[in-house]
């Protein structure tokens, strides 16, 4: 996979992972959640890290790196790919909270930290403190977090309201099991909800933008990038597609030699010219997906490290360059499943899972790919983007 700027001796031990997700991508998908084993590899291998800033003894890796280390881990299962990039995003939003609350989140090793950022919750002031009440869904890799990061709308003096995130223990949060889903089964995306839950003052944060990170962070770390939420969010979203559909085209080169195509004179599948030139539309697919990812990346990454605000253009640019990435991984996995025959709807075969997870991935807000361009020649015509995720 080609992604510039990436740095291989970050990735690689998370590369190397592969065929340890791969053996226990069943297994996540029973559990619907990521497994122990897992969640301990992805440790070892220094996932937790990449995101967190230096001064909190994290690796402070580029984004081009973050995004081929998701491309990589979705190669062996997309469920395990799609939870690390959510898991990514928390690790640096907590980096913004104040010193002395980044130091106690990172004061132990490899922590998961989850993210919900849709404001469903409410944040009160009253006489014993601030107090939280909420409810939040698709909570991607709470079971296994110690820390979750909620967003929530706060009224402000003037009678308004802010919206911010509140970090949170996991421990202190109801944990509903509602995740059954048919596409991306082993992320344990469930519903967590709490009801007047107490909340320490500095563990709020203003919603973060590129203008001024708060909580003192660009102070105590100037080189810390200062990404805006979304279209950080948007580019790490790009690295689990990729994988997926590299997964599925690997697939197809080893499925292929030998296998008949029924009620065909191919006795080897890898003899026939569709297979030809169906191995050759989806490379050039994937091809396409990590250019436009690579660009993607490097555009956030150097706004960021600049310290210079995107654009509304260049905003739509970063969903609606996602939500491409996915649509292109989409329509390779899809030529890969209809060229692997009937017996490759069952379960055991690994491409009924690929199809799954990528269309649920297409269909997630953030990465769906009609709505996503509507935005895009909303945004090029000088209309009003009408969106909230910008």
């Amino acid at each position: 996979m080609y992604v510039s700027g990436a740095n291989h001796a970050e990735i690689e031990p998370l590369a190397a992972l592969v065929p340890t997700l791969r053996a226990h991508a069943a297994e996540t998908e029973r559990r619907r959640r990521l497994v122990p084993e897992v969640v301990e590899a992805l440790g070892d291998a220094g996932l937790f890290e990449l995101a967190v800033a230096k001064r909190h003894g994290g690796k402070q890796a580029g984004l081009p790196t973050q995004v081929r280390a998701l491309a990589e881990l979705a190669r062996g299962c997309g469920s395990t790919s799609w939870t690390a990039s959510i898991y990514l995003t928390g690790c640096w939003l907590a980096g913004l909270f104040p010193d002395r609350v980044a130091a106690e989140v990172f004061a132990v090793p490899a922590t998961p930290i989850s993210v919900s950022l849709s404001p469903t919750g409410v944040l009160t002031d009253g006489p014993g403190g601030l107090r939280l009440n909420g409810r939040w869904g698709f909570n991607t890799g709470v079971l296994e977090s110690r820390w979750d990061i909620l967003g929530a709308f706060r009224q402000t003096a003037d009678g308004g309201r802010e919206q911010v995130l509140v970090l949170v223990p996991t421990a202190e949060l109801h944990i509903h099991d509602d995740w059954y889903a048919s596409g991306l089964q082993g992320t344990g995306s469930n519903t967590v909800a709490c009801a007047d839950l107490n909340i320490p003052a500095e563990r709020v944060l203003p919603f973060p933008t590129g203008a001024a990170l708060p909580g003192g962070a660009p102070e105590a770390a100037p080189d810390l990038p200062r990404y805006e939420v979304f279209p950080l969010f948007s580019t790490l979203n790009a690295g689990t597609p990729l994988g997926i559909a590299r997964a599925a085209f690997e697939f197809l080169v080893e499925r292929a030699p030998g296998r008949q195509i029924t009620f065909s004179p191919y006795p080897d599948q890898s003899l026939a010219p569709i297979t030809h030139r169906q191995l050759g539309e989806v490379d050039l697919k994937l091809r396409l997906a990590d250019l436009l990812a690579d660009d993607l990346a490097g555009r956030t990454e150097r706004l960021g490290a600049s310290h210079v605000l995107h654009s509304i253009p260049e905003r739509s640019t970063a969903r609606s360059s996602a939500a491409h990435v996915a649509r292109l991984c989409r329509e390779a996995v899809e030529i890969v499943s209809s060229a692997a025959g009937a017996s490759s709807i069952r379960s055991e075969v690994p491409i009924q899972r690929l199809r799954r997870d990528i269309q649920a991935l297409c269909l997630h807000a953030a990465l769906n790919p009609d709505t996503a361009l509507e935005l895009q020649g909303r945004v090029a015509l000088g209309l009003d983007p009408q969106s909230t995720f910008l």
